[in-house]
């Protein structure tokens, strides 16, 4: 059996988004799987959309997520240049052995020729075919456009038959030629169509398979028959599920183009990205869904993938149906996302089992970024800030949910009593004695620098307890409150310690005095 070779093949004329962020995974778990190879090739032929910028984005966004491509830019190979614009006189040359086994041929009719009869089409309901004005023109008919300077592009003499596609996920497939006509293979411009550039490219790359979206399965047959024309081998095919939202519409512009590095930006990890993109139209074989990178290399097949709809339910549609998400920023971002999505929950899961460590390394820019934590102490180092993130990561989907615990620890406490009167904990006559008596405990435990130790705050509440007649939840939930200024949060003895004597005793004389005031 010959090498197993897939391709990811983006074309720079905008962000990396999910789409091709989920066919550039498959490809590269496929590759891994069967000990093949991945190449990255970058199709940039459509000159006025393709920018540098796009390209590097790219790159950068394939580098975040973590896959390493055995051939193409930056890596090189035996098989290059890996970018189309730098392939012209390869499509040249085999453009011109076409034409001449009288295979395609130049086509001088212009674009408003070619836009007026495909309205009278359209206007007839019917689908637009190129009639083959050009397709009997004799070579001296050829020779004197050209030298009367007409602009021409080539176009494939398609034959008559039933193209039959075997495809790995969506099966077999037919196709009438009669309906697809003779197309363009190069453009007046010189630079060549997709459907002929990747088959040229794909056979001197030596693609083995083909793995796409299945909004590219009609253009397989031009591409199947292009490799005919040339006598070479058809690779394998396989066109995945598209991808709609929750909303189980298909994902619009403005809600699937989000970048890639948006995902990035607001925390998460690559780790659990590429687990969620997995998912999104494959399975394992024993139906687990919490993987990592390492195990979905040596299971995935793309023959598991599913025809259905793949649902991308990180974005709560509903709330962002006028906005362009691609366009927002972070901030803005974060506030149309679904909390109980699953890249939530696989988030979650991989932030609860990253080393210690690396999860500081990880969270520490998200930590500087919001400014609480005063610069000196932002490190590593600090046992007391690497305590307190190390306690909240069971409450963190992204890296970036950071900013909405930090406060807690870092700055003033202002309780607004606008925030507590529906509360019945705060509502409850015996709050104020409740607060008090917790109070005088903390106070009693040594001085305003030391830490507050777990077991001792146990026997404060104990106390506090005995001291007012309460118990159960109307004291636990009341002590909460009156010592936090909140209803949630770490289990009350790690969170008292990580808040500190200092700032616990300032929260309960605040609460009291709120609770005077009300």
């Amino acid at each position: 059996m010959s090498e197993i070779r897939t391709r990811f093949a983006p074309s720079p004329t905008g962000y990396l988004h999910v789409g091709g962020a989920r066919t550039a995974l498959f490809n590269y778990l496929y590759a891994r799987s069967q000990k093949g190879k991945f190449i990255l090739r970058i199709e940039d032929t459509d000159q006025a959309r393709s920018t540098e910028q796009s390209y590097h984005q790219v790159i950068d966004s394939l580098k975040w997520l973590g896959y390493e491509w055995d051939e193409g830019p930056e890596v090189g190979g035996p098989h290059g240049p890996y970018k189309q614009s730098e392939r012209l006189h390869i499509y040249k040359e085999y453009g011109e052995k076409l034409v001449a086994e009288k295979k395609a041929y130049p086509c001088f009719c212009t674009g408003d020729e070619l836009d007026r009869k495909k309205k009278q089409r359209e206007a007839m309901g019917l689908p637009y075919v190129y009639d083959g004005k050009c397709r009997a023109l004799t070579p001296d008919e050829v020779a004197e456009k050209k030298a009367q300077g007409l602009a021409h592009t080539l176009r494939f003499r398609t034959p008559s038959k039933e193209v039959v596609v075997e495809d790995m996920v969506q099966g077999t497939v037919r196709f009438d030629t009669a309906l697809i006509g003779d197309f363009i293979i190069v453009k007046s411009d010189g630079f060549a169509s997709y459907n002929y550039a990747v088959v040229v490219d794909d056979h001197l790359m030596d693609i083995t398979h083909v793995i796409r979206g299945v909004g590219h399965l009609s253009n397989t047959p031009r591409q199947v028959l292009i490799y005919e024309a040339f006598g070479w081998k058809v690779p394998a095919w396989a066109h995945v599920s598209e991808i709609v939202g929750s909303d189980h519409k298909k994902l619009s512009k403005r809600h699937g183009a989000t970048p890639i590095t948006a995902f990035r930006d607001l925390g998460y990890t690559a780790r659990a990205f590429n687990n969620y993109m997995a998912l999104l139209g494959w399975s394992s074989p024993d139906g687990r869904e919490y993987m990592s990178i390492a195990e979905q290399k040596s299971i995935f097949d793309v023959a598991r993938c599913s025809k259905s709809p793949a649902m991308f339910d990180v974005f709560d549609l509903a709330k962002a149906a006028e906005v362009d998400l691609a366009q927002v920023s972070i901030s803005e971002l974060e506030t149309y996302l679904f909390p109980k999505s699953k890249l939530n929950w696989l988030s979650n899961q991989h932030i609860r089992a990253t080393p210690d460590d690396d999860f500081i390394a990880e969270i520490l820019p998200f930590v500087a970024a919001t400014g609480v934590v005063p610069s000196g102490e932002c490190n590593a180092d600090n046992e007391r800030l690497r305590g307190i993130l190390l306690s909240l990561r069971v409450y963190l989907d992204t890296l970036g949910q950071i900013k909405q615990y930090l406060a807690d620890f870092y700055l003033p406490f202002n309780p607004v009593l606008e925030n507590y009167v529906s509360s019945e904990y705060f509502a409850a006559e015996n709050f104020s004695s409740l607060a008090g008596a917790m109070l005088r405990q903390i106070e009693q435990m040594g001085d305003a620098t030391d830490t507050l130790e777990q077991n001792a705050i146990k026997d404060a509440i104990n106390a506090v307890g005995k001291e007012t007649g309460l118990k159960g939840k109307p004291l636990f939930m009341g002590v909460r409150l009156a010592s936090t200024g909140r209803l949630e949060g770490l289990e009350l003895p790690v969170y008292l310690n990580l808040l500190g004597k200092g700032r616990v005793t300032e929260r309960l004389s605040k609460m009291v005095a709120l609770k005077k005031a009300s």
